[in-house]
């Protein structure tokens, strides 16, 4: 949306954090202020906050900086159970799955919610390798079970995926 700006020099650390501001009056999901990393060659987002027609973040050193617009939900992948699956009883003992995002990533586990049978669980979240795991303290029982997950990434987008599955 706007930039990249350049700031330099690079070899600058700053001995206090200052913020960086981009004036864009519309305030939408998916938009956020990154920078460039060069050695790995991505854009990294920057925790962004939005007040007044300015989007500003903190920094601690020279860096390129642009607003962006993301507008990709994360991606669930590698589901277990998976929605509309039916398994034995002695088979899933937990719910695992891994979450991509493009750009802006997941802050942590208060970016994502699940429920199973319409109860929310407390589910652990390794950020290194972007997976949820859920272990069951007893295992499910025969029937149908429903599993609803939400996950919304730094800049406000979501997915969901709602459904059921069945043990046998």
């Amino acid at each position: 949306i706007l930039g990249p700006y350049d700031t330099n020099p690079k070899t600058l650390i700053f001995k206090e954090e200052m913020n960086i501001d981009f004036e864009y009056k519309n305030n939408e999901t998916g938009i956020g202020i990154y920078y460039y990393d060069n050695k790995i060659e991505e854009w990294i987002y920057l925790d962004t906050k939005y007040e007044n027609g300015i989007y500003s973040a903190s920094i601690l050193s020279n860096e390129m900086f642009v607003l962006l617009k993301e507008n990709n939900p994360p991606v669930i992948k590698s589901l277990i159970p998976d929605i509309d699956a039916i398994y034995k009883s002695n088979d899933i003992n937990s719910i695992s799955f891994f979450i991509e995002d493009d750009l802006s990533g997941i802050a942590g586990i208060d970016n994502i919610i699940m429920k199973i049978d319409e109860v929310p669980v407390l589910f652990e979240y390794n950020a290194y390798k972007k997976q949820v795991l859920y272990n069951f303290e007893e295992g499910l029982t025969s029937g149908m079970h429903t599993l609803d997950i939400e996950i919304k990434d730094n800049v406000g987008n979501i997915i969901r995926k709602k459904g059921e599955f069945i043990i046998q």
